[in-house]
């Protein structure tokens, strides 16, 4: 059975690489954001809690 990937996409972002607006997708589990449009990846730290505190 193949692992589902749980993604976000960010609405509204725009990539700092290429320009493209909502490319962006967020991979809470591996704590990275991609492009989908030029594959320029980020290192992020997600909140467990949102980050509403």
């Amino acid at each position: 059975m193949p692992v589902v990937e749980i993604s976000h996409l960010l609405d509204e972002l725009t990539c700092a690489a290429c320009g493209t607006r909502n490319a962006l997708w967020l991979y809470p589990v591996r704590g990275v954001i991609e492009c989908r449009e030029c594959g320029e990846k980020a290192i992020v730290i997600v909140e467990p809690s949102g980050g509403d505190q």
